[in-house]
Formats: C-alpha cells, sequence, structure tokens
C-alpha cells in the first residue's frame, strides 16, 4: 500500500479545493509508484472533517472514506486522478470544514506484469516514457514543475510550513552564510 497525506493548512469547506488537493496526493503515490516499477489496481480516499464539538480534549476528527476497483493496474497518474476526483464528490458534504485528505494505493502489481490492451494504440500502452519524463523533470526541478491541471495553480490549502527549520544541507537557496 502506498499512501499520501497530509493536513490543510486551514480548514477547508469548499469542494474545489479538496478536489486538487486530492489529485495532487494522488500524483505524488502515483509517483512514488512508479518509483518502484509497479502498479495499483485500488484506490482509496479519506477526508476528515473538522469535530464540532469543542469540549472534546482530542483533536480528532470525523473520517469519511471510501475507495474503487480500477478495471486494471495502472501508474499512470492521469488514470488515477480521475477515479480519486469522483470519489471526493461521494464523500463531501456541504457546509463541512475539512482539516485533512489522503490518498491511497493498493493492490499492488508489478507494473511488467500489466497485459496491454490489444484495443488500444500503442502509444496509449506506452505511456510509461511519458510519466519517466515528466517524473524526471520534476526531481530535478525540485519542485512541481510539470503538473495536472487538476491539481491547482494557486493551492490555497497547503499545509503552512513557516516554522519549518532550514535545509542548510539539502537546498543551495537555504545554505546558511557565514559573514
Amino acid at each position: 500500500m502506498i499512501a499520501t497525506t497530509r493536513m490543510f493548512g486551514s480548514p477547508v469547506t469548499d469542494i474545489e479545493s479538496i478536489k486538487e488537493a486530492v489529485a495532487t496526493y494522488t500524483s505524488r503515490a502515483a509517483e512514488k509508484l512508479r518509483r518502484q516499477y509497479s502498479a495499483a489496481k485500488m484506490i482509496s480516499v479519506f477526508v476528515v472533517a473538522k469535530r464540532e464539538n469543542h469540549s472534546v480534549t482530542f483533536n480528532h476528527g470525523v473520517t469519511h472514506s471510501a475507495y474503487t476497483i480500477l478495471p486494471t493496474a495502472t501508474s499512470f497518474t492521469q488514470e488515477l486522478i480521475k477515479p480519486a476526483v469522483a470519489l471526493v464528490d461521494a464523500l463531501y458534504k456541504k457546509d463541512t470544514a475539512y482539516k485533512k485528505a489522503g490518498v491511497m494505493l493498493s493492490g499492488i502489481v508489478p507494473d511488467n506484469s500489466i497485459q496491454g490492451n490489444l484495443f488500444l494504440s500503442e502509444t496509449k500502452n506506452n505511456n510509461r516514457l511519458l510519466m519517466d519524463m515528466i517524473d524526471n523533470i520534476n526531481f530535478s526541478q525540485r519542485d512541481d514543475v510539470l503538473k495536472f491541471a487538476s491539481s491547482g495553480t494557486t493551492r490555497d490549502w497547503k499545509m503552512r510550513q513557516e516554522l519549518r527549520s532550514p535545509r542548510y544541507t539539502t537546498r543551495w537557496e537555504e545554505m546558511f552564510v557565514v559573514k
């Protein structure tokens, strides 16, 4: 099983932001899947709603989840985003604040064991080259330079990182300067 999950920077109430987050997490999970030369047969999505009762000492939310079994195992991001976003439609409740979302890929098999489809063109069966190029560009630039439109552009829901420690040893732009 491969999971990608994050807290939102602040509670999210609109479905579009949740869909963007789920699409982003699905892209990240698919990249992890391809890195280990695997494919997934099942995708699960969950959202955690913020609890209304503030008298509870624990800050646990209410979790809603759904899953779907894919027709064939895949590691192609575009084939995973579509069912993941459709699951958000089933989970979303209007006027509810959500504090977390996540995607889990399971039913993992080696990607070389997937049988090609006789009725699809060769390019559709070999999207692995395209996915490898996207992964290589994103890895070399250390940022999501290439991303799917469903992942959004502003990402207002993104986790806050103001208190993160500087990454002196891994990022040139954050290297400590001694005067």
